[in-house]
């Protein structure tokens, strides 16, 4: 390297660092979460609840995130604009590890009840209240952020108000699917706690949830419960970096400009 080339890099250095640092410190620090009415990337949240419930039965228990307990199966959460984060089928605390960009809405399974007609269930009502029945009632949940209970939008105070019903919606079981069901298209619902969370600040960050649910009426003997930890790794967006690359070369070239003028 050059003279020239040194004085230059070390005129450029500080401005890297500061351009590294603003991108780190613009985005929000997403403790917050989003409210159940609001959209998500332009659909309502009970329309992603239906999309979640698909998605649970979409893979074989081979390749179930529902049953990964490390999280090598994450990836599979990525759906764009935003990203499932899966619970689990049991009260065994899972620690999962997971990357996501920072532009992309978490949503997360607190407790969710996927039930279809078929047997001896024919009418969505029937497999509303039998959801419900799972679900129960005065359910368990905690969700925090960091080690900090995430933030509730203006109006909200409980996790219980997260509550989301889907509309019915035609759900496609695969060969070999977790639920043990045949092959087949059959109309069913989504009932239970999802909750989206806003984009994460880059960086590294600790999600933790817990659930419990006893259900009632027939179902008053079935209780559920879940422990999932995920040590998530928030990265900018390719066009974050792409951006702030073009800002560099930019500086890189009026810098070079300024040198030779003088």
């Amino acid at each position: 390297m050059s003279k020239q080339q040194a004085s230059i890099a070390r005129q450029l250095l500080p401005l890297a660092t500061a351009a590294v640092l603003a991108l780190a410190s613009g985005v929000s620090s997403a403790q917050q979460l989003i409210a159940p009415n609001a959209p998500v990337a332009g659909l309502s949240q009970s329309y992603i609840a239906a999309q979640l419930g698909q998605w649970t039965l979409s893979y074989p228990a081979a390749t179930n995130p529902l049953l990964d307990t490390t999280g090598a199966l994450s990836a599979a959460g990525d759906q764009g604009s935003y990203f499932f984060l899966s619970g689990s089928f049991d009260a065994t605390p899972v620690v999962r590890n997971v990357t996501v960009r920072t532009d992309q809405t978490l949503i997360i399974n607190l407790g969710m009840v996927i039930d279809w007609m078929g047997g001896s269930l024919d009418t969505e009502a029937e497999i509303r209240e039998e959801a419900a029945n799972v679900l129960g009632v005065n359910p368990a949940l905690t969700l925090t952020m960091d080690g900090a209970p995430a933030l509730m939008p203006a109006g909200f105070s409980s996790l219980e108000q997260f509550r989301q019903s889907s509309p019915l919606f035609p759900l496609t079981f695969i060969d070999g699917n977790v639920a043990g069901w045949p092959v087949s298209v059959v109309p069913a619902i989504v009932d239970g706690y999802i909750v989206a969370m806003e984009g994460l600040s880059q960086g590294t960050h600790q999600l933790h949830f817990t659930s419990f649910t006893q259900g009632m009426g027939p179902l008053a003997g079935y209780s559920f419960s879940q422990d999932i930890t995920y040590n998530i790794t928030a990265v900018p967006e390719a066009s974050t970096w792409a951006m702030m690359g073009l800002g560099m070369l930019a500086i890189g070239a009026g810098a070079l400009r300024r040198r030779r003028s003088s």
